[in-house]
């Protein structure tokens, strides 16, 4: 009489390596951080101004770094109507203007979060002002200008993390094969 030993059902290695490889899909890939977020501005986007500001501010959610905001106030013809370079303080940017003339004005700006997410945005208001000057007339085929871009900043990603669970499910299944693969032995 052979003395009998004792094997492993087949199933026991392919429903872990199925267990794993649904573990490392369905698992929740960590939390991406967030980035900073324009809260609000003043004059607001789409508000009507009584009188001609002379400050447009960006309250962000964070800080930003200063080095890299920038902020064009254009006037319909693409005039611009920055007075300076905007200063950044915590999640707050003001950029000075100069003289607004009458009618709508878009605000484009651009900012790197603390973190390196390049951040960018546009908004209008209208400039009520009675007593400002009459805006040229729009040049009808010049879109306006955006600012230059701030230098290149590494944006966080979860691509690690996608990476990591497919390779750990090509592991699963890798193994499965070899498992089903090898003959049982004392059989």
């Amino acid at each position: 009489m052979k003395p009998r030993v004792p094997s492993r059902p087949a199933a026991v290695p392919f429903l872990i390596a199925l267990l794993l490889a649904a573990l490392s899909v369905l698992a929740p890939a960590p939390r991406a951080q967030a980035h900073a977020q324009l809260l609000a501005s003043s004059p607001a986007a789409d508000s009507v101004t009584a009188e001609s500001p002379t400050v447009v501010t960006l309250s962000f959610d964070s800080p930003v770094q200063p080095g890299y905001t920038t902020v064009a106030v254009l006037g319909t013809d693409g005039t611009p109507y920055t007075d300076g370079t905007p200063t950044a303080l915590n999640g707050q940017v003001q950029q000075k203007l100069g003289r607004l003339p009458k009618g709508a004005v878009q605000v484009v700006w651009r900012a790197v979060a603390a973190d390196g997410a390049p951040l960018q945005g546009r908004f209008t208001f209208t400039n009520a002002d009675d007593t400002a000057p009459v805006q040229p007339p729009a040049r009808p085929s010049t879109p306006a200008a955006a600012p230059a871009a701030p230098a290149a900043a590494q944006d966080s990603a979860d691509w690690p993390w996608w990476a990591a669970a497919g390779g750990l499910s090509v592991a699963a299944v890798a193994a499965v094969a070899v498992l089903v693969r090898r003959p049982s032995r004392g059989r």
